[in-house]
């Protein structure tokens, strides 16, 4: 055979490799792009910062394979191809550099992004600031987004231990990826040194005071509006009348929706409707007298000072002005309903 030939077949085989070579590097970039269509290569959100549309919680558990991250990855929807990602990280070296935690992640991100997001690894704690009279739904969105535990899984263990309303609202630093029972743990023992020794000491006594001061938190903001309807709640139950809080209704539509408030955050309760007012649960405290049972939300300090040292007043009734958010007292139904009038129907 002529040198000549035996050349040419070399460069036809040398040219058919680069070929082949350049069409797998093609392929793989294009499996490597973010599984969003029309998406750039994106970048990870900060520990902290609001998950956005789009965006998810991902886990990585301590020992868990790179392979079974991956895997995880194309599950939900993050990668295109699960097979060049854990090629790409292989070859790159990422695959043995992945951090347990917990990472806020988006499709929008390409693959090498994501890999390394995971490589850096989750920042190590967080603060988290717990409002006044939030419930353990939005206290498991706050951690979620905090990046401290995946989304639901406070929520899950506050219910099952009946832990509302012991939950204390405060600034709190937590370690990222914790197990909830500690999380739980942390805030009971706030609650006991701080909130505990205020309440009575006959465990009924505490939890009755303990659910209104949760209620007169959620109702009314300031310390004197809140000793006024503490007062005004103290005289319904006594009378007999239906306490009739808008506030129980909301965590009553939550409790019945608490499987897809879980997995999809929480709603928000306004604008309520007729049919809101007549889901039949012992938090609706339009259908059932007395209170509920049990707190729908975690009070702070001045809301059980309020109920335990409610104001005497002429009040029977009460709005809440919603351009202005002051609190409209009224002695009689009648006036209720002229103030419903001028402060709610009104344009």
């Amino acid at each position: 055979m002529p040198p000549s030939a035996i050349f040419s077949r070399k460069a036809v085989f040398g040219l058919g490799a680069a070929v082949l070579a350049a069409f797998l590097a093609a392929v793989f970039a294009y499996d490597l792009r973010p599984a969003a269509a029309g998406a750039g290569s994106g970048a990870a959100g900060v520990a902290g910062a609001p998950v956005s549309a789009g965006q998810v919680i991902f886990s990585v558990t301590q020992g868990e394979g790179f392979r079974e991250v991956v895997k995880n990855l194309g599950a939900m929807d993050l990668v295109r191809s699960p097979f060049a990602t854990e090629a790409f990280a292989l070859v790159s070296g990422t695959a043995f550099r992945i951090q347990p935690g917990l990472y806020r992640l988006s499709p929008s991100m390409s693959a090498p992004a994501i890999l390394n997001t995971l490589a850096v690894g989750s920042a190590n704690e967080a603060t988290v600031a717990i409002p006044e009279g939030a419930n353990l739904f939005q206290i498991d969105a706050a951690l979620a987004n905090a990046l401290v535990l995946r989304p639901g899984v406070f929520a899950r263990a506050a219910l099952a231990g009946g832990d509302e309303g012991k939950l204390f609202p405060d600034t709190y630093r937590f370690f990222t990826g914790a197990d909830a029972g500690s999380v739980i743990g942390k805030f009971i023992d706030n609650f006991n040194a701080k909130a505990a020794p205020l309440l009575p000491k006959s465990a009924a006594a505490a939890a009755r005071d303990l659910t209104m001061a949760s209620i007169v938190d959620k109702e009314v903001r300031t310390p004197e509006d809140q000793a006024i309807v503490a007062g005004i709640l103290v005289k319904r139950i006594a009378a007999g009348m239906p306490l009739q809080m808008d506030a129980t209704v909301c965590y009553a539509k939550l409790l019945a929706a608490s499987s897809s408030v879980l997995a999809a955050g929480v709603p928000p309760c306004y604008p309520m409707t007729a049919l809101d007012f007549k889901i039949d649960s012992p938090y609706n405290t339009y259908l059932y007298k007395g209170l509920p049972p049990g707190p729908i939300g975690n009070p702070g300090i001045a809301a059980i000072s309020a109920v335990l040292h409610p104001q005497s007043s002429p009040y029977w009734f009460y709005l809440s002005d919603p351009k202005t958010g002051k609190t409209i007292f009224a002695k009689t139904l009648d006036e209720q309903a002229q103030n419903k009038v001028k402060y709610l129907e009104s344009d």
